[in-house]
């Protein structure tokens, strides 16, 4: 080592990253800003003998641990203990009485301090209450001090730990643990391919500690993320069980492409993470802005999630940790009961006999038929099926998982397994997951590490065809209140007039097979060898296989509009990856300058394979095996691959930890893109000032961080098809003489100038803490702008083909993130809040030769234009109702209207002014994308207790509830919102005559107008409108989770080491104006053009659970 007038702290940071060991001390009896010179080069305790020889500090190595304090410190403890072990006995105090006296006024404590590993903390500061009286943890963590009464509270501190504080009444000896604080400033960061003080962040990444995976329920990983970060939106799209949260970070940057980040496990890139178990996660990172994501290039533009699992740490521990629980949908939609049904249809059908001349004075035969009321619906004792709650269930969810961990000088190994079982809140859905973890390391000699992560995991998803159009849910709410369970079938033979033919909800639930069954197997390998004491080379291998078995079975008699034949279906997809990692990375000291220096080559290969076949009819459906279908099979195969090649490098630089710069560079090529653009290069640069470093804050104490920063980077997309700028070739009829023939032609055109997508951030951020950490501060502001959109360009049709695939256009993102954590309330009771806030606004820049495209999906329609956001509804907008002002003496509409509109009916705007309504008046209208996302987390800690909240929530945004157009528009052939009871009516006695009133006041429903919901006769209800699109802000209780750690006595045996028990409650209550059953919905996955619809979609679940967790 080679100092020269270098500030302790520097000196101090160099030693640490050689040794690998942490130096503890309390800064107000260290001073680490004097400057030394240093020049030697030998073993660890050599440096620290000449670093500290003739100065007043000590130090002492224990374990991963070097302890400093002040030398008088230490010659008071010497002499303090000297005294303690040569306590004078009773003789002696007969010949000295002021001892006596002392013994009367004092009270002495002994005890022992561990963190939350239950290792030992030497070091630690214990200081008496009030006063300047104290003492430190020997190197076995034990102390002893007296304190002048059992009222007395001790305050127990050390850097990189929480304090804690303990009264210590009628206790002589006291068992301290502390808790590591996870907010601490000098805690490590992972950034890719490598690691950095958070202190010293340039970049904009966010960080889940485990606090938010550790006592929930959670089915997936990606629950962990809701209400947890600014900028990143989680999406509970469906309660589906196992279904993953829809992660977006920073907004939606692409029209076509997918909108999804890259996820990183241990080292290796996935597309997903919903095969991991959240118990063995240790950390997660999330890179959002360009100078953190440009590192990994080509696939960095929607963000990336760095996640690491476990590794072994500490004495070997088993820990067993279990709950269990039960479910109930969070809300259910509100449709008509029974009676309201009953005065809703007996209303409609008095109604149009009216309207046909008829009177209620007619006797019911002399009606038709279809306008009778039957007597079965007068009877006053009659039975009604709630449909909704009829296919629902309060369903079970549990977990059991146990780990082994440990570590020592030879390595370490963290092993683990679980089994998570949830049954849906619908009957008969479920989702099953085994995992199997192992991560080990291998110490061969000082230099050379070797490592190796296992993780195979078995799950199973029935979803009982609750996604899509026409699902089960959309049917069981769809279905008429007057029709029995046993009468819900598809060949019923219904009563005359009960209602639209649908399958039975519930049959179609239990005979309905819709299972898809995943098989995992992820494997990482790894050396890392340390050339130089500031040089080390790292290489790594990772293989990903995946495996998914489908299957779908449903008889004729409970298939929906498919003339009763039964379906099959079955498929089998194969996805095998590998990649390979080269790393060199340097870091060193030269005095006040810091440098860190990576270089690195990967590659990586992907294979699919897909085999599906398809079939229709059974003769017996006992065997449901496609091989017995009475039509023919048809199968089909689908197989692709393919490849990236990289080269990556990084620099870093800092002057006294105060002055920071970054620099990356990526270069990728791909084998998805065209021979012109194959190669694509992704620079970043970011740099940071730590103010409160600067000599005029010296004496700024309660200032902690005073930082700017400001970054730029490119970073890519290439999630495309594997040959879009191929010209394929396709099979199609043609005529050959008097015959048809199959033959090839291409099915699109080539383009050689395909390239990917890239993104450029611009982010400018401010970090500020105070109070000693007691208060954080974070706050970013980002312009994100996307190039060379991949779009499906339309070409004329003389050129045989519809579309061109190319790149045109750009898209922006701009926006600002706000976090600010704070400690309320320290010593018995800790209280701590964390809120994050967070704003989006998406924006069309240019779509080259067009303006605007429209696209339809499931008769929603849609519209992605120049100025306006990623995709919006394009919609008729409304006006009210229709009133008498809007038509004439004669009846007949002054206003315009669709054909056929009467007074009451919904009243639409003519936006072109020519008279009519037609679908030249449709316009782009709302916003999927919320205005603001936002969480707040509330902890309280007391004694063994900890409470926490997290609300979650967002403002503005849009939700088009597409299912409504069949439920809510007044039809008498099925089930209707509840809301359509209280439509508006005309006046009838006004216009029928006296006594002509088709209420049916007798059934005792309230049928009066609610001053919203429209006139049933003559609506045009087959139309989008802003009629159905709500505003989709919502405030959730996303969780709340009581802790009570059990005191370590209970277990009265050496091998027991803990224990914590736990209940929690999992989406209490949302608030919110919308009529389904969450405005996060998305039926449509990640079409990104096609978001924000809502086609009945499966609710979240309400989940109370209890667990416990020990350590052995």
């Amino acid at each position: 080592m080679n100092f020269k007038e270098t500030t302790l702290k520097q000196v101090l940071y160099e030693i640490e990253r050689q040794s690998k060991k942490s130096f503890f001390y309390s800064s107000s009896q260290i001073d680490t800003r004097r400057k030394v010179s240093l020049a030697h080069s030998g073993t660890l305790e050599a440096i620290l003998q000449v670093l500290f020889d003739n100065t007043d500090v000590s130090w002492q190595i224990e374990g991963k641990h070097i302890l400093l304090k002040k030398k008088a410190e230490a010659g008071k403890e010497e002499t303090y203990n000297r005294n303690r072990s040569a306590d004078p006995s009773p003789e002696t105090l007969q010949l000295r009485p002021e001892l006596i006296l002392r013994s009367r006024l004092v009270i002495a404590v002994n005890g022992v301090v561990r963190d939350d590993t239950n290792e030992p903390l030497p070091g630690v500061s214990i200081i008496l209450k009030g006063t300047q009286k104290g003492t430190v943890t020997d190197q076995e963590g034990k102390f002893s001090m007296e304190v002048p009464s059992a009222d007395a509270t001790l305050v127990f501190s050390f850097v990189g730990y929480l304090p804690r504080e303990i009264t210590v009444g009628n206790q002589s000896f006291l068992e301290v643990g502390l808790q590591t604080d996870t907010k601490a400033l000098s805690e490590v960061i992972v950034v890719g391919y490598g690691t950095v003080k958070k202190e010293n962040l340039t970049s904009s990444i966010s960080k889940i500690g485990t606090e938010a995976i550790e006592g929930r329920p959670i089915s997936t990983l990606s629950e962990a993320f809701a209400g947890q970060l600014a900028g990143v939106r989680a999406q509970s799209t469906s309660g589906i069980p196992g279904q993953e949260l829809q992660i977006r970070i920073r907004g939606v940057n692409t029209i076509n492409g997918n909108s999804s980040p890259l996820y990183v496990i241990d080292g290796v890139p996935r597309d997903d993470m919903n095969d991991i178990n959240p118990s063995d996660v240790a950390s997660i990172q999330i890179l959002k802005d360009a100078s953190a994501t440009a590192i990994y290039g080509a696939r960095g533009a929607n963000g990336v999630v760095l996640i690491e699992t476990k590794q072994g740490v500490g004495k070997p521990t088993v820990s067993f940790d279990a709950f269990y629980g039960v479910q109930d949908p969070e809300k259910l939609v509100g449709m008509m009961n029974t009676k309201e049904w009953l005065a809703y249809n007996i209303w409609d059908r008095n109604e149009t006999w009216l309207r046909q001349g008829g009177s209620m004075k007619d006797p019911m035969s002399a009606r038709p038929a279809n306008l009778q009321v039957p007597d079965r619906w007068l009877d006053p004792n009659i039975q009604g099926t709630d449909w909704q709650r009829a296919i629902f269930a309060v369903a079970p969810i549990q977990s059991y998982q146990v780990s082994v961990s440990g570590k020592n000088e030879l390595g370490s190994v963290y092993m683990s397994g679980g089994y998570f079982d949830q049954d849906g809140v619908i009957q008969n859905t479920y989702y099953r997951r085994m995992n199997f973890r192992f991560n080990g390391t291998l110490n061969v000699s000082s230099r050379l590490k070797l490592g190796m992560n296992l993780s195979p995991s078995f799950s199973t998803q029935d979803d009982r065809e609750t996604q899509g159009k026409e699902t089960v849910i959309h049917h069981a709410m769809a279905q008429s209140p007057l029709v029995g369970l046993n009468e819900a079938t598809r060949d019923w033979g219904y009563p005359v007039g009960i209602g639209q033919v649908y399958p039975n909800p519930v049959e179609r639930l239990k005979y309905t097979t819709d299972r898809t069954n995943k098989n995992k197997f992820t494997s990482v390998v790894w050396g890392e060898y340390a050339l130089l004491p500031s040089l080390t080379f790292r290489s790594q291998f990772g293989y990903n296989y995946n495996q998914d078995l489908y299957e779908f079975f449903q008889p004729g008699n409970i298939t929906y509009n498919n003339g009763f034949v039964t379906l099959g279906n079955s498929s089998s997809q194969t996805l095998r990856d590998w990649s390979i990692q080269n790393t060199l990375s340097y870091e060193k000291n030269f005095g006040d300058h810091n440098l860190s220096l990576l270089a690195g080559q990967s590659a990586e290969d992907r294979s699919f394979f897909r085999i599906q076949a398809v079939a229709n009819g059974w003769p017996n459906e006992i065997i449901e095996t496609l091989n017995v279908a009475t039509t023919p099979t048809r199968a089909s195969t689908d197989k692709n691959s393919s490849r990236i090649s990289s080269f990556f490098g990084r620099a870093g630089y800092n002057f006294r930890e105060k002055y920071l710069i970054n620099a990356t560079l990526r270069r990728d090529g791909s084998s998805r893109f065209g021979s012109n653009h194959k190669w694509g290069v992704f620079p970043a640069v970011s740099a940071g000032w730590k103010i409160n470093e600067e000599a005029f804050l010296q004496h700024a104490n309660w200032l902690s961080l005073l930082k700017i920063r400001a970054a730029w980077g490119t970073s890519g997309n290439d999630r495309i098809g594997n040959y879009d700028y191929m010209s394929k070739l396709g099979i199609s009829n043609t005529s050959w003489g008097d015959a048809v023939v199959p033959g090839l032609v291409p099915s699109n055109i080539e383009n050689p100038d395909l390239k990917w997508e890239s993104t450029t951030t611009r982010d400018f951020g401010l970090d500020i803490s105070v109070f000693n950490n007691r208060i954080q501060f974070n706050f970013d502001y980002y312009i994100n702008r996307t190039n060379n959109l991949l779009f499906n360009l339309p070409i004329p049709n003389t050129t045989g083909f519809s579309s061109f695939r190319t790149n045109i256009g750009s898209i922006q993102n701009r926006g600002w993130e706000i976090d600010l954590t704070t400690t309320n309330t320290t010593g018995a009771l800790r209280w701590t809040s964390s809120l994050n806030l967070s704003t989006n606004k998406n924006k069309v820049l240019d779509m080259g030769s067009i303006t605007q495209f429209t696209s339809t999906n499931w008769d929603a329609q849609f519209i992605t234009r120049v100025g306006g956001p990623v995709s919006q509804f394009y919609a008729y907008r409304t006006n009210g109702i229709l009133t008498r002002a809007d038509f004439d003496d004669a009846g007949k509409a002054i206003v315009p209207t669709f054909p056929g509109q009467e007074m009451g009916n919904v009243k639409y705007v003519d936006q072109n002014g020519d008279g009519r309504i037609n679908a030249s008046d449709l316009v782009p209208y709302g916003n999927n994308l919320p205005d603001m996302i936002y969480g707040f987390t509330n902890r309280a800690k007391w004694r063994n207790f900890e409470l926490s909240v997290l609300i979650q929530g967002q403002v503005g945004g849009d939700v088009l509830f597409l299912g409504q157009r069949q439920l809510d528009n007044g039809n008498t052939n099925v089930n209707n919102f509840a809301r359509w009871v209280h439509a508006w009516k005309p006046d009838y006695e006004a216009k029928y005559g006296p006594g002509e009133n088709p209420i049916p006041d007798y059934l005792g429903v309230d049928m009066s107008w609610d001053g919203e919901t429209p006139y049933t006769k003559g609506m045009k209800s087959d139309n989008n409108s802003d009629f159905r699109i709500y505003d989709a802000t919502f405030l959730r209780i996303r969780n709340i989770a009581l802790n009570y750690t059990l005191p370590k006595s209970i277990g009265g045996r050496s091998f027991y080491k803990g224990a914590r028990l736990y209940v929690s409650v999992d989406n209490l209550k949302t608030f919110d104006n919308y009529p389904g059953v969450t405005p996060e919905t998305n039926s449509f996955g990640n079409a990104t053009t096609q978001a924000g619809v809502d086609y009945s979609t499966y609710p979240l679940a309400k989940k109370y659970t209890v667990g416990i967790n020990v350590t052995f």
